[in-house]
């Protein structure tokens, strides 16, 4: 009998490893790996990036400020700069309008057409609006001037793919998840004219990064599985959007000189689904989040002290240029 009873302990033993194992491929093994070490210097191109992504935030955060329903001269004033900012990289902007109670907010989008596959579309995105009560340099005034510096550099890109950079109103409470969201607007309105997106990238949240031990924090069992040290960029999707998720975070890879660390989880994983890529899962596009992780990480989070000069401009270059050349590639495929 014992020796019985100690064969079925052994087989479920066998039987959690290899679940254990299965899920830990699934959700949590990523390709490529992440990058470790210090960082060689910013070369000059690099440093011009960085300033140019300070520049944006400062703007968008300390000159103009909050950007909200209950600020909309604002908010108007943030999608003026953004539209200005493509166009001056020489884009022709073109504005979604946003029914927004009784005032009218817009996306903005720029578009570089693809070749052979022009028909398939990667679109990347990131959201202009704040909560009340805070400047929103890190959300979300970082993801704005990474996206302005993305299209800068991939503005003479020659894509297979089509790729579509886009600027959301709305994305903040109490508009999340309902008709007034700008990124919701977006995919509805992609999917009834049958576009085929093929991938959706959002940025949110992409400038707090430090290496102090103990400063990164998760849902609860994450922190087992991941650093204590919030250095690193997080690539983030559900499980129809795994293989997305694989795909970007690899490509990042093989250019970047900044952590990152990835998940694919189900939605059940309520903090996975905070930003303007859940708008596309809505519709049935996989999409993902690049992140800082946002209040897991950033003690400012949604607060009065969210301002520009907290934020790792350094950091936000290199993942910029690591992101673009990401992007090209995927665009390429």
């Amino acid at each position: 009998m014992s020796s019985g009873k100690g064969f079925v302990v052994v087989a479920v033993i066998l039987v959690l490893v290899v679940l254990l194992g299965g899920t830990y491929r699934v959700l949590f093994h990523m390709p490529g790996q992440s990058y470790r070490g210090m960082p060689p210097p910013l070369a000059s191109e690099e440093k011009a990036l960085r300033d140019r992504l300070q520049e944006h935030v400062r703007v968008l955060s300390h000159q103009i400020g909050e950007r909200h329903y209950w600020e909309p001269n604002h908010k108007l004033n943030a999608a003026v700069y953004i539209e200005q900012t493509f166009r001056n990289t020489g884009y022709e902007p073109v504005r979604h309008a946003v029914q927004t109670h009784e005032r009218l907010f817009d996306n903005i989008e720029v578009t570089l057409r693809g070749d052979r596959l022009q028909d398939e579309s990667l679109v990347i995105g990131a959201h202009y609006d704040t909560v009340r009560g805070s400047p929103g340099a890190d959300d979300n005034a970082s993801g704005i001037a990474v996206l302005l510096e993305l299209a800068r550099l991939l503005h003479d890109a020659k894509p297979d793919r089509t790729l579509r950079l886009v600027a959301f109103a709305n994305e903040e409470a109490p508009f999340f998840g309902t008709q007034a969201m700008g990124s919701l607007n977006y995919a509805r309105q992609t999917r009834a004219d049958g576009e085929n997106i093929v991938g959706m990238i959002s940025l949110e949240m992409l400038g707090y990064y430090t290496r102090e031990r103990d400063s990164q924090h998760y849902p609860p069992l994450l922190g087992y599985l991941y650093p204590d040290t919030g250095n690193f960029v997080a690539f983030v999707g559900n499980m129809a959007s795994r293989q997305l998720v694989r795909d970007v975070i690899e490509a990042f890879r093989e250019h970047a000189t900044v952590p990152s660390e990835g998940l694919a989880a189900p939605e059940l994983l309520e903090a996975i689904r905070r930003s303007d890529h859940w708008a596309f899962w809505e519709r049935g596009y996989p999409a993902i989040m690049l992140t800082d992780t946002a209040n897991f990480r950033n003690p400012y989070y949604h607060g009065p002290s969210d301002t520009y000069p907290t934020l790792d401009y350094e950091s936000m270059a290199r993942l910029t240029a690591a992101l673009a050349q990401a992007v090209a590639d995927m665009a390429r495929q």
